[in-house]
């Protein structure tokens, strides 16, 4: 947005806050986390970020943990999955989001998928990808819980459930629960 002035008025300049989003590479502005967690909570081990009774809540069926944490190259990810219902959930603890959501922003410039989305618990979230997945019922979310560190959540609907709702609201819905949980091992 672009404002424009047009005369001058006496008085005193006072600085805006000092905790102003950042412009992103596409303009966009980059929230800041007011109330920051430590980084070191998404350090760990993903496959504790969600505990059995919210992981069992996520699920019709019993799920399937995958396997013990992966680490993909640049994140730490652990997934249960429904394979009857074809339903997946996955938390990723990102390790190359050294400037937290300003990283995820920064995708922008790639293309792809990016949408801001509300807050949880007063954190900052966006839905992003390469692409826009939400029609195959697929969709993953970071959110910033410190200005230098982010985690991922995603979700795939189950294949009955594919088209009938948002997936991000789902994969948002998943970082709401791994947030309780990390804020709770802060």
């Amino acid at each position: 947005m672009v404002v424009a002035c047009s005369g001058t008025t006496a008085g005193t300049a006072t600085p805006g806050p000092s905790s102003a989003p950042a412009a992103s590479s596409s303009g966009l502005p980059v929230p800041t986390v007011a109330q920051p967690l430590p980084a070191s909570v998404v350090q760990g081990d993903p496959c504790k970020a969600l505990t059995d009774a919210q992981v069992d809540g996520l699920f019709t069926n019993t799920p399937t943990r995958d396997h013990a944490a992966d680490d993909t190259g640049v994140a730490h990810a652990c997934s249960w999955h429904d394979v009857d219902r074809g339903s997946l959930v996955t938390i990723q603890f990102v390790y190359a989001w050294k400037r937290g959501l300003t990283d995820v922003y920064a995708t922008q410039a790639k293309g792809g998928f990016f949408k801001v989305l509300q807050p949880v618990q007063g954190y900052p979230v966006v839905a992003y990808g390469p692409s826009d997945d939400r029609s195959r019922g697929r969709c993953g979310v970071a959110v910033g819980i410190a200005d230098n560190a982010a985690f991922e959540a995603d979700a795939t609907v189950a294949q009955s459930a594919t088209g009938t709702g948002d997936p991000c609201e789902d994969a948002r819905n998943v970082a709401n629960l791994a947030l309780t949980t990390l804020k709770g091992g802060a």
